[in-house]
């Protein structure tokens, strides 16, 4: 049994071993190493900390500590949110229902960011402890939130009631900090959701050009601030009206520049039976492309919008291909409806993407849709001048270089 002198006399060694540590005296081949113990270090402390942010709340120490509440004594104590603070405290009082979950904390195999994923999704579906585990061993924390998402939405009986809740818990929030730093919140569901960011998109990339074009970088973040001001400045000139082209944007001064090939609309992909019927059955596609499964009642309603796209199919999806090398409208839409995103296994660039020709044109004389491809620019001048290969059909593709040998994870640095 480890008692709370031990912690402390174990964080007095710590500080004295981080004073004393020099990262440049570090020789070069040890780096790698060294950066490895730190993480799963800092992983073991974070366990400890998760596992005993429950009693925090159990014996009331924020009295003791003269915090307000539990959350706001870690969150003090760590130098986080209190909405951190709150969601860790949930999952420490999660984890004593899920013992595997508490082992893999206990050891340094889950971070505390990824603690919180998996239990919250353990909590929906117990029998995907061990999957999400080794999953997130091997991907990086947005890959493993989407695969809980997926699961936790494959686990929901009632697509409807889970959106009616999401529409009844609909939220903007904003609020002014003591130094005039203005803050927002926003939620809702995902098919509404999905409409703000197709409204953004085209914004974004127009603004992204014309920052790198004068020299500017800045975080992704701070990119899409000024698209969506820019969004609502170029609504309120034109009265509300939208423009009858969605792909082309009115540009206002600040985000003047090419016309984009971004996606701007939402993508829905739906089976006609159950459009038909009226439900989902067990097999059938009712999903927003980049968002994932939502209600059948959401596509009802949002199907005489102009702004939305929907590829139907029968249970299958329909491969076109024709003689020419451009692509279709019909192929763009489908694939739009795969997800648009740079298709080079790690790479999460979503914008200033290009349609690439995986076979290539030349080579195949056709266009067809399973070997149409999203790259980003990064990628695709390797593949153009580098003769790197991006092989296998959607889903499944691997990136390699010339002479074969596959790069498992190769993002972007010059996009980044």
């Amino acid at each position: 049994m480890v008692e709370a002198g031990e912690v402390t006399e174990l964080v007095t060694h710590l500080h004295t071993l981080a004073s004393r540590f020099d990262p440049d005296a570090i020789p070069d081949g040890d780096v790698a190493g060294l950066v490895v113990d730190l993480g799963r270090a800092g992983r073991l402390v974070d366990g400890m900390l998760t596992r005993a942010a429950r009693r925090a709340a159990e014996t009331s120490a924020h009295e003791t500590a003269g915090a307000k509440d539990a959350a706001t004594l870690i969150a003090t104590a760590t130098g986080t949110s209190t909405a951190a603070a709150k969601k860790m405290l949930k999952t420490s009082e999660q984890l004593v229902d899920q013992p595997d979950v508490e082992k893999a904390v206990t050891d340094g195999t889950l971070s505390t960011h990824q603690a919180v994923v998996v239990s919250e999704t353990v909590a929906d579906a117990p029998e995907k402890a061990d999957e999400l585990i080794g999953d997130a061993t091997s991907q990086t924390l947005p890959e493993l939130r989407k695969k809980a998402r997926d699961i936790r939405t494959a686990a929901d009986p009632d697509r409807e009631t889970t959106r009616r809740r999401h529409l009844t818990r609909r939220a903007f929030r904003s609020w002014t900090e003591s130094d005039g730093e203005w803050k927002a919140f926003i939620q809702g569901p995902g098919d509404l959701g999905a409409r703000i960011e197709a409204a953004l998109r085209g914004k974004h990339d127009a603004v992204f050009r014309a920052a790198h074009a004068a020299g500017q970088r800045e975080d992704d973040a701070c990119y899409r601030f000024d698209a969506l001001l820019n969004l609502l400045e170029g609504h309120a000139t034109t009265g509300g009206e939208q423009a009858s082209n969605d792909d082309a944007p009115v540009p206002t001064p600040a985000t003047k520049g090419p016309r984009t090939g971004r996606q701007t609309k939402v993508i829905i992909r739906v089976d006609g039976s159950a459009l038909v019927r009226g439900e989902v059955e067990d097999g059938e596609t009712c999903e927003i492309a980049g968002i994932g499964p939502v209600a059948l009642s959401a596509v009802r309603e949002q199907i005489p919008d102009a702004h939305i796209t929907y590829v139907i199919t029968n249970g299958h999806d329909v491969t076109v291909a024709h003689l020419g090398r451009q692509v279709t409208a019909h192929q763009r839409t489908a694939l739009e409806a795969r997800g648009y995103q740079c298709e080079v296994p790690g790479c999460t660039a979503d914008h200033l993407l290009e349609i690439d020709h995986v076979t290539g044109w030349a080579i195949t004389k056709d266009t067809r849709l399973s070997d149409l491809a999203w790259l980003c620019t990064t990628h695709h001048r390797q593949k153009s001048r580098r003769h790197y290969r991006l092989l296998g059909p959607p889903g499944q593709r691997t990136w390699t270089t010339q002479t074969g040998v596959e790069i498992s994870r190769d993002p972007p640095a010059e996009a980044a």
